[in-house]
C-alpha cells in the first residue's frame, strides 16, 4: 500500500518470485485523480473482511498517506499484526517529509504496531531531508538474526553515497528493536537499538532498517524509501535483502546460499522477460500470416519446465529449480531467436511490396515527366490568332 511509484517498484521486487503473489493498493495522491475515484479504487481492492485481510502474509506500506483509510480498516491493520501475525514494513521513517501526512501516521494507532519511535521523531521537527554523504553499515553483532549478515562483503551492501535530492530521513528505535542497518554520517544523533554493531558510534549512526515483535508479529521500518538505498542500481542484492526481510518476519527458514538465491531470483526474472519478449514478437508476425504453432507448442513445454523449477524452488530445491530454470532460458531463447528468423521472413514480402510500389511510382511519374517535358511527343503548338481590322 502506498504512493504509486514505491507499490510499482515493490511490484518489480516481488513479481518474478514464485514465493510471493503481491496485491497493490493506492494509498496516496495520484496526479490528476479525484480524491473520490482514489477512494474507489481503494475500496475495490483493499480486502472486503478482516478474515479475507489475514489470508494475506505480510504488508508493505510505502510513502502511504494514512487518512485514506477508514477507522475500521485501520483498526484491521493493526489487529492483523497484533493478534493476527501478519508481518509489516513502513518506510521513509514516518513515512513523508511532509507533515501533513507525517502527522497523520503518529496519531495513528498503526504506527505504534512498528519499531520506529514516530512520536520522538517528529518531535525532532527535521527527522527528514538531509542532504549529506552517507555510509550504510550492516549489523554485524553476531547475536542478530542472520536476516542482512549473509550479505556483508558482497559489492553494493554497503556503499556510500550523497543522495541528489532530499531523502535521508532518522529513526528513533523503540525499547528492543533491533537495528540490521545503520546510515552512517553528521547527524546530530546516535541511536544503537537493541544488539547494537560492536563499531556504534554516537552522534553518527543512526537506524538505517530495524524489527521488533509486536504482539504475534513481526515488523520492520526503513529510514529511507526502497528506490533508496535497495535500489539496483546501486545495489544488486537489494530485492533479496527485502525478501529476506519478508521471509523473516512470517517465520519461513532463510537460505543459506544467498548467492544461489540471487541467481536464481534472476533467473526467474529472465524468464519472464524472454517470454514477453518472445509473445510480443509471434502476436506481430501473426498478423502477417506467419506460422507461429511451433513456436507456440515449444513455449507450452517451457512452460511446464518452469512450472517444475516453481515447485522444486517452493520446496526449498533450490539447486535444482536453478537448473531447470537455466534450460527453460535457454531454450526461450532459441524460441525467441526463431522468432527473429519468422519476423525477418514475414516482413520480406512486406518489404518487398513496399520497394515495388515506391520503385513502381517512381518510373511511372519518371516516364511520364520525360514523355510530356522532354520528348514532348504528345506537345502540339497552338496556331496563333490575329485580329482584322475593317
Amino acid at each position: 500500500m502506498g504512493s504509486e511509484g514505491m507499490t510499482n517498484l515493490a511490484l518489480s521486487f516481488l513479481l518474478p518470485d514464485p514465493l510471493t503473489n503481491p496485491t497493490p493498493i493506492p494509498l496516496r495522491d495520484v496526479a490528476g485523480v479525484p480524491v473520490e475515484d482514489q477512494m474507489k479504487v481503494l475500496r475495490q481492492y483493499f480486502p472486503r473482511s478482516y478474515e479475507e485481510l489475514l489470508g494475506y502474509g505480510y504488508m508493505m506500506i510505502f510513502e502511504a498517506d494514512i487518512l485514506y483509510l477508514t477507522p475500521k480498516q485501520t483498526i484491521w491493520l493493526f489487529d492483523s499484526i497484533r493478534l493476527g501475525g501478519l508481518g509489516a514494513v513502513n518506510d521513509r521513517s514516518i513515512m513523508s517529509m511532509a507533515s501533513a501526512v507525517a502527522g497523520p501516521w503518529v496519531d495513528s494507532v498503526l504506527s505504534d504496531a512498528f519499531p520506529n519511535d514516530a512520536d520522538a521523531v517528529l518531535l525532532l521537527k527535521s527527522w527528514c531531508g538531509f542532504n549529506i554523504m552517507v555510509r550504510y553499515a550492516i549489523n554485524t553483532n553476531p547475536m542478530v538474526p542472520p536476516i542482512y549478515s549473509p550479505y556483508i562483503g558482497l559489492e553494493g551492501t554497503e556503499f556510500a553515497w550523497t543522495p541528489d535530492g532530499a531523502r535521508i530521513c532518522v529513526t528513533i528505535p523503540k525499547e528492543g528493536a533491533v537495528v540490521t542497518t545503520y546510515e552512517i554520517g553528521s547527524f546530530g544523533l546516535g541511536e544503537p537499538g537493541s544488539l547494537p554493531d560492536p563499531r556504534f558510534k554516537a552522534p553518527g549512526w543512526v537506524p538505517h532498517s530495524m524489527f521488533w515483535e509486536y504482539g504475534n508479529g513481526t515488523t520492520w521500518t526503513h529510514s529511507e524509501r526502497i528506490n533508496e538505498y535497495w535500489n539496483t542500481l546501486y545495489n544488486p542484492y537489494g530485492p533479496d535483502m527485502i525478501l529476506a526481510e519478508m521471509l523473516f518476519s512470517i517465520g519461513r527458514e532463510l537460505p543459506d546460499d544467498v548467492l544461489l538465491m540471487h541467481k536464481l531470483r534472476s533467473r526467474f526474472w529472465e524468464y519472464r522477460s524472454s517470454t514477453s519478449i518472445t509473445l510480443s514478437f509471434l502476436e506481430f508476425i501473426d498478423v502477417f500470416g506467419a506460422d507461429t504453432t511451433s513456436i507456440s507448442t515449444r513455449m507450452a513445454d517451457a512452460s511446464r519446465k518452469t512450472k517444475e523449477a516453481t515447485e522444486a524452488y517452493l520446496q526449498e530445491e533450490y539447486q535444482g529449480s536453478l537448473n531447470m530454470m537455466e534450460e527453460a532460458i535457454e531454450e526461450m531463447e532459441g524460441l525467441r531467436a526463431e522468432a527473429m528468423r519468422l519476423k525477418d521472413q514475414a516482413l520480406a514480402w512486406v518489404y518487398l511490396v513496399e520497394w515495388l510500389v515506391v520503385s513502381g511510382t517512381f518510373l511511372l511519374a519518371g516516364f511520364t515527366l520525360w514523355t510530356l517535358m522532354v520528348r514532348r511527343r504528345l506537345y502540339r503548338v497552338v496556331p496563333a490568332t490575329r485580329m482584322t481590322v475593317r
